[in-house]
Formats: structure tokens, C-alpha cells, sequence
């Protein structure tokens, strides 16, 4: 990973945003040895890679996580075939074309680099020194959580000096997952448990910088991905019970920025409106599945609040495009029904199904669903990866990774992927390292199944 050496230790600023992603003056790249010297300048770096976040398209639009886990999954029907869209839609992704892989390690690095200059210094107000630090454990554990799920074991870089990083191994999936672990614990004890602006002081109603609850939803999540059940419940009970700040709403506000469901959004900070709403809602490269369509039960809201379109087709659940327009949505990351399912799913595997079915039944009676006609704990389970599939629909690669995790993935994506003008083989379910990477570090081996 030599392309290291050519990122500036800050890549962080890249024209004006507004509000509480607003950095003020741009911190020059040579002046990292003095950065961290002053609170207000510290706190601009983890602004600034808020701010990347938001625009680099790692995490939305046409290159962003939903876009194409969902093509690669069997969520879309794929309407435009530009070379990267097609390719992720059958399946046939190559070396040369893989997505995603070097923003995540930018953001890694910039988190890393954020660690080693807020531990160093002694000049920072204790408080805003350990918030910033627990942002960056936080975003580094979401990266690395993606990374490890699309692309099984990866390098654990975790320091800035390019000499060892570029000449990293592979690191098992399990080593990995334990550092996002520990991240994520870590960032739970430094982080606020309210929303700060981006003087890290001021308290703001605005859900755009993880507080101690985003880092416990991810957690949560982990735990979950884990096996952990115990924990995973622990984690998602905390946030659930907490219901002066997180609570369900109409499907309707879900996604509106602020929304008392939000843990965690981003806020756009270039345009008025989301990147996946102007992709979803204005050029329409995808509709939903048919086999998505099909496993709807009747009655369901979100199929009126969350698609829309042609037959009620394309993915609605921002509906805000238009520049002329107040910002009205924020790009939803970590929410509360995910943490209701995600208990559900935990208390089911500890022998308590009253509990799972409880905890189903706050998402489903939202979209004006009865009690899941169930005998037995399989259809329970069935039921709760049905309200998976349906609540989560085109957010965060949530389908593709819930295949991957639950080993339904080959039995899915072999009808799905002959449908979508493929032919699906079962080391597909890992996107390949991309070959410009192989090229600079020579201890990356490949993953199986892609010719190099």
C-alpha cells in the first residue's frame, strides 16, 4: 500500500462546506508536528475527514456502499450499464475495476494518523483531546468493518509509517475483528454521550459527529456479526432504552435529517440534498428486484413510503433532490430499528423467542404489519432476516453482507446472479483486492477464484 507515501497528512480540505462540518481556515499539510498544539486546529482535522466522508463517494452515490452492494446482491434491477455498475451487478467484478478499497484505507490512515498526533500532544483540553480520539477509533472500527466483510482478510494498518505499512500481510479476519472491538469499547468510554458541533464543545441537535451511542450501534452490530449475543443484546438495549433521545418514527421522517431514529447520519455538505437521493430518485439506474418485489406481505407501508416510481420500483426513502430546496435529509448511517433487529435476532439465539418476537414486532407494526404467523424457532429466524431484507433495503450493504453471514449467500446468489445475465461462483462473494495495490506491496497475496 506505497500509494501511502503520496497522501499529504492532511487530504482534508477540499473547498468550503457549511455548518457543523465547517473547518474554517484549511490546515496547511506541513504543519502536522504543530497541529495538534491548539484545540481548535485538532478538532478541524477530525472535521475535515467528516467532511471527506461526505463528499469522496465512498459512502454514497454511484461508487457508495448501498449503490453497489445491492447490485451485487439481489436487491436490484440494474437500468443504466456502466462498467462498474454491470460489473457489480453480475457478479464479475474484476482486480482492475474494484471500488472502495483505497478510500476506506484513506480514511484508516487519516484516523491513525489523528490517534498518533492527539496521544502525543499535551497542549489539548483534556476533554476535546479525548472526544476527537474516540472519533477516530470510531471511524477506523467502520472502516475496518467494511473492509473485512467485503474483502475477508485485510491489512491492519493501524500506524502512519509507510515503510512498514507498505509492505503489510493480510491480517485474519479474526485479529481484525478484534481491534474493531476494541476500537469501538474504546471510543464507548471517550466519546460524549450527546451530539457536538464541530468546536467539540458547543451541544447540537445535529446527529453528524458519533457520540458514545453510534459507537455503541456499531458495536452492537459487531457483536451480533460475531456471534457474541450476549453483548450484541447488552449494546442494543442501551441505545433502545435511552428514549429521550432515540425512538421510532413514522416511516414517513425516517430519514429526515435529525430524525429521533438517527445514531448516526451524514450530513451533505456541497448540495442541499443527499448523493443517494440524486442517484436513486434523479438517474434512476436501478429498480428493485423482482424477487425483492415478490416477498413483500400485503399491507405493507414501506412499499408505499420507501419505493415509488414506475410500479413502485425505484428506492424512495430520500426523496429530496432539489438544489433549490432548504436541506431537509441527512444520509442515514446507523438508526434504531437495525439495534430492535439486531436484538431480535440475539435474544432468539439465547433461547428467549418472547423477546425476539417482541422486539420484531416494533418494526413490523411500523409498517402496519400483524404478529408473523411462526411455529418454531427456524421461522422466527426467517422472519427476522425477512425484516432485514425489507427494512434495510438499498442502505449500507446491509443484504449482501446479511447473506455472507448467515451462509445463504451461494443458495441466494446463484438464482440471483443467473437472473441478472451471470454465473455466480462462491468465491464471488468477496470482491478482489484491486491489482494496483498488489503491484506496490508484494506481500499481498489475492483472493482466490481472481487471475492475476
Amino acid at each position: 500500500m506505497r500509494w501511502i507515501i503520496l497522501l499529504l497528512f492532511f487530504l482534508l480540505f477540499c473547498g468550503s462546506c457549511r455548518k457543523l462540518l465547517d473547518p474554517g481556515d484549511p490546515v496547511d499539510g506541513g504543519t502536522s508536528g504543530t497541529v495538534y498544539q491548539s484545540d481548535a486546529s485538532a478538532a478541524a482535522v477530525l472535521t475535515g475527514l467528516f467532511y471527506n466522508m461526505s463528499n469522496d463517494g465512498a459512502f454514497m452515490g454511484a461508487e457508495g456502499l448501498s449503490y453497489l452492494c445491492g447490485l451485487s446482491a439481489d436487491e436490484f434491477l440494474l437500468q443504466q450499464e456502466d462498467e462498474l455498475s454491470l460489473d457489480m451487478y453480475k457478479n464479475q467484478v474484476t482486480p482492475n475495476t474494484v471500488p472502495i478499497w483505497r478510500l476506506l484505507y484513506k480514511y484508516i490512515y487519516q484516523a491513525n494518523a489523528a490517534i498518533e498526533g492527539l496521544t502525543a500532544s499535551t497542549r489539548l483540553t483534556p476533554a476535546i483531546r479525548q472526544q476527537l480520539t474516540g472519533e477516530a477509533m470510531f471511524v477506523r472500527a467502520f472502516c475496518y468493518f467494511y473492509l473485512v466483510n467485503l474483502f475477508d482478510e485485510v491489512p491492519l494498518v493501524t500506524g502512519t509509517d509507510y515503510k512498514v505499512n507498505a509492505t503489510m500481510r493480510r491480517t485474519p479476519v479474526v485479529k481484525v475483528y478484534e481491534r474493531i472491538q476494541q476500537d469501538l469499547e474504546d471510543a464507548v468510554t471517550l466519546l460524549r454521550t450527546d451530539y457536538v458541533q464541530a468546536d467539540i464543545l458547543s451541544t447540537t441537535p445535529e446527529r453528524v459527529r458519533p457520540n458514545k451511542w453510534a459507537a455503541t450501534a456499531l458495536l452492537a452490530r459487531v457483536h451480533l456479526y460475531r456471534n457474541n449475543w450476549q453483548a450484541a443484546i447488552t449494546a442494543a438495549t442501551a441505545i433502545i432504552d435511552n428514549k429521550a433521545v432515540y425512538d421510532t418514527v413514522p416511516l414517513s421522517k425516517v430519514f429526515l435529517k435529525n430524525s429521533k431514529e438517527a445514531i448516526w447520519q451524514i450530513q451533505p455538505v456541497n448540495k442541499t440534498f443527499t448523493e443517494d437521493a440524486m442517484l436513486f430518485i434523479q438517474q434512476l439506474p436501478v429498480f428493485a428486484a423482482q424477487t425483492f418485489m415478490q416477498i413483500f406481505e400485503k399491507d405493507d407501508l414501506r412499499k408505499q413510503y420507501w419505493l415509488a416510481g414506475v410500479s413502485d420500483r425505484y428506492p424512495y426513502k430520500y426523496k429530496a433532490a432539489d438544489a433549490t430546496k432548504p436541506v431537509t435529509e441527512y444520509l442515514m448511517v446507523l438508526r434504531l430499528a437495525e439495534q430492535y433487529l439486531i436484538r431480535a435476532e440475539a435474544r432468539l439465539h439465547s433461547a428467549d423467542k418472547d423477546g425476539a418476537l417482541k422486539d420484531l414486532m416494533v418494526v413490523r407494526q411500523r409498517a402496519g404489519l400483524p404478529v408473523p404467523r411462526i411455529n418454531g424457532a427456524g421461522p422466527i429466524d426467517d422472519a427476522i432476516q425477512h425484516e432485514r431484507q425489507v427494512e434495510l433495503f438499498s442502505e449500507w450493504g446491509h443484504r449482501w453482507l446479511d447473506l455472507k453471514r448467515t451462509h445463504k449467500v451461494n443458495n441466494v446468489m446463484k438464482a440471483a446472479t443467473a437472473a441478472k445475465g451471470g454465473n455466480w461462483k462462491a468465491y464471488q462473494q468477496w470482491y478482489p483486492i484491486p491489482r494496483s495495490e498488489m503491484l506496490l506491496n508484494p506481500n499481498l497475496t489475492q483472493n482466490e477464484g481472481y487471475q492475476e
